[in-house]
Order: C-alpha cells, then sequence, then structure tokens
C-alpha cells in the first residue's frame, strides 16, 4: 500500500492532535488543521497561539468594526440564540463576519448587512 486513506489520515490527525495535546505545553494553544496528501505523502497544517494573542481575524474584526459602525462587544439574539462577533475574514467577500454562539463556541458566518443589522453601535444623545 503506498497511498494514504482518507480514513487513515483522518485517524493520523486525530492522533497527531492527541500527542500535541498530551505536550500540555503552558500558555500555548496548538491545533492540527487540514491535510494536504498526494500519494503517499501528507502535509498537516499546524497552527500555534500564544494564550492571551489576538488572531488575525480579531484583529481585523477591530478594524472592520470602526468602518461599519459596529459595536463588537455587544451581544445579539440570533434565531433564538446569544451570539457575538468572534472574528472577520477579509478573504471572504460575501460573508465575512464571524459570530460565535455563547452557548457552546460554534462558530457561524454572516454577511456584512446583517452584522450591521444587530451589533450597530447605538447613538449617544447630546
Amino acid at each position: 500500500m503506498t497511498q494514504f486513506t482518507r480514513q487513515q489520515l483522518n485517524d493520523l490527525r486525530n492522533e497527531l492532535q492527541s500527542a500535541v495535546d498530551a505536550a500540555n505545553l503552558p500558555n500555548i494553544t496548538i491545533d492540527v488543521g487540514n491535510c494536504r496528501y498526494s500519494g503517499g505523502e501528507a502535509k498537516f497544517q499546524v497552527k500555534c497561539t500564544l494564550e492571551g494573542a489576538k488572531t488575525r481575524e480579531m484583529i481585523d474584526l477591530e478594524y472592520f468594526a470602526d468602518l461599519y459602525n459596529i459595536d463588537i462587544n455587544k451581544t445579539a439574539k440570533l434565531q433564538g440564540e446569544d451570539m457575538k462577533l468572534s472574528g472577520y475574514k477579509s478573504r471572504a467577500r460575501k460573508k465575512p463576519f464571524v459570530l460565535q454562539r455563547l452557548r457552546d463556541g460554534a462558530e457561524f458566518v454572516c454577511t456584512s448587512h446583517v452584522a450591521e443589522q444587530f451589533f450597530k453601535k447605538e447613538e449617544t444623545v447630546q
């Protein structure tokens, strides 16, 4: 057998993630991500994040929130669930905003129109 199967690679990814988790490195989160493979060769993406560091999506969210007049600290109720903005994907043209469901941390994407509608900054009257 000279080629990987999808199941083998999925099992390998889970084993790699378990081994990294077992290392128990302080203040660092390591995620084994997607895999590219061809025949008997496979490459996994590995993402390391320092605790408390801002991701690229968070930095972009702060920048674009000002442009769209959006409050990134606001919590909104969408389809009966409490949601909060957690990121902005600059390469996603149609649905760039990332929403996080507060109940379980699941992430969803939405259009800028939806983000403006539910997370618009409140106008202050002077």
